[in-house]
């Protein structure tokens, strides 16, 4: 009885000891304010630093390309995926034309102000948007930014060297819609 009082005692001290010495995780840096421009060589946030974002509380990370590309080639793994051509062109806006082209000039965009934004966007959280190059997501950021929300383009999937890279398969194909 005496000896294993002494081993719990020198258990919890060994404990206790440990406990007190172990690191502390390294605090968050702030989340840093969004700038204006809807380029992504403005944005503070980048591919070259998403790493740094992910998996944080206070941020989600939105990647704007369609199935095919995301499974193709590739993903960052913790990113959330809403296509823009699948699903937000025609719901959330429809872009307006120049010359009977689609174009990305977000002046001239309709937006779907019926769009249930809200369930697709945190307005409490920093919203970190990238596609393949960063063209639908600096799109996507003005729409969001004349909402209210706190935005991102963090470029091009191109670009993201991270640890977080799932390669696609190459070979990922949606099937052809049925026939009416």
């Amino acid at each position: 009885m005496k000896k294993s009082a002494i081993g719990l005692a020198l258990a919890g001290l060994i404990l206790a000891a440990g406990c007190a010495t172990a690191p502390k995780a390294p605090a968050l840096a702030a989340v840093p304010a969004p700038v204006a421009s809807a380029a992504a060589k403005d944005s503070p946030i980048t591919m070259a630093n998403l790493d740094d974002f992910l998996g944080r509380r206070d941020v989600v990370v939105v990647d704007l390309r369609n199935f095919e590309e995301r499974f193709n080639g590739g993903y960052v793994a913790g990113t959330e995926n809403i296509p823009f051509f699948q699903y937000l062109e025609g719901r959330m806006v429809t872009r307006g034309t120049v010359d009977g082209k689609a174009t990305w000039d977000a002046a001239s965009a309709q937006v779907n102000e019926a769009f249930p934004f809200a369930t697709y966007f945190d307005q409490g959280k920093a919203i970190v948007l990238f596609c393949a190059s960063g063209t639908r997501a600096a799109y996507v950021k003005t729409i969001l930014d004349k909402k209210g929300y706190r935005t991102y383009n963090a470029g091009g999937f191109k670009d993201y060297k991270g640890a977080y890279k799932v390669l696609g398969d190459g070979v990922y194909a949606l099937p052809a819609p049925a026939a009416h």
